[in-house]
């Protein structure tokens, strides 16, 4: 039997106005995917740790569909064993599911020594998302996989460029979804001012990026007309929330992926008052969860050593 542990980071997706094609890699927290090569000619998986009520049936889970497409485009027959042994909460808009279905190409890939260029790889994981929001999008499995800032240039085909940052503080307050999408109620039809504004953020983003201005960055993510509507409006006191942390000196402020999660990119020498102005206003939520304290982070999947120490990364204080 063949195996591999992976770390499998959270990842922030849309980053303000680029939906769908933005994302960021985050230090913590993460999942572990451990994955078991055998001769049963069929896929498995098992969950540990959080979030018990994650599907184990392989066309109803992330990974499990992962792994499948992975297998069915090389023509493999080979029978994988998955474990999820998670270490953060999911449906929470940090990119857990796509992290699991990114993990398995990853490690498939290397246990396989197949030697996949990065963006087939990610074309691959995309389809596991299907699993969970309904829609194949690129950005969550292209940070979890690579790490650093991501930018997808095209998804037909998929091509995908990686950007290195600073690894500038993060703090998330971490909140499930009320419902397990919001996707379809996202309207497309913003009007040509606001579409012309989105675009400027966009450049102003990837400006900012290439020129390490980490208060230009805030400032170009905080700004959405597609999907922060929507979402922040499914998020008790977000908007009153996010003008506090603002105020409080932070760089930007937006909705981590498909929520119900809160970002705020700051000064470390913030993160405590950010933190605090968060679970003043987000604490009596019922689906609240944990703030985390974190950063940017260049760095995506890696192979880790086997039983490895058991990490949970919220933290109540």
């Amino acid at each position: 039997m063949k195996e591999i542990l992976l770390h499998a980071p959270a990842t922030t997706a849309n980053v303000g106005p680029g939906y769908d094609i933005f994302a960021l890699t985050l230090q913590n927290p993460n999942d572990e995917i451990r994955l078991q090569l055998n001769n049963f000619n069929k896929v498995t998986i098992e969950l540990s740790g959080e979030d018990s009520d994650i599907p184990v049936n392989v066309n109803d889970n992330t990974a499990g569909l992962a792994v499948l497409e992975f297998l069915k485009r090389k023509n493999i027959s080979q029978g994988v064993h998955i474990q999820i042994i998670k270490k953060m909460p999911s449906g929470c808009g940090l990119g857990t599911t796509g992290a699991s279905a990114a993990a398995c190409v990853f490690g498939l890939n290397k246990l396989l020594e197949l030697n996949l260029p990065k963006n087939e790889l990610i074309d691959i994981a995309r389809l596991g998302e299907v699993a969970s929001g309904g829609s194949p999008h690129a950005d969550n499995v292209a940070a979890a996989l690579l790490g650093g800032f991501i930018l997808v240039k095209s998804y037909n085909p998929v091509d995908v460029l990686k950007l290195d940052m600073p690894e500038f503080p993060i703090v998330l307050a971490v909140m499930r979804k009320s419902q397990r999408t919001t996707r379809g109620f996202i309207t497309y039809d913003i009007g040509e001012e606001k579409l012309k504004e989105q675009i400027a953020h966009c450049s102003s983003v990837i400006n900012a990026i290439h020129t390490k201005d980490i208060e230009e960055f805030g400032k170009a993510i905080t700004t959405d007309y597609v999907a922060e509507p929507i979402r922040g409006a499914a998020i008790p006191n977000y908007f009153e929330t996010k003008k506090a942390i603002l105020r409080a000196g932070a760089y930007g402020c937006n909705i981590s992926g498909g929520g119900s999660s809160v970002f705020a990119v700051c000064d470390e020498k913030k993160q405590d008052e950010i933190a605090e102005i968060m679970k003043k206003s987000f604490s009596s939520n019922p689906n609240f969860i944990c703030l985390v304290k974190t950063k940017m982070s260049n760095e995506g999947i890696r192979e880790i050593l086997k039983n490895a120490p058991f990490q949970y990364t919220c933290s109540q204080d």
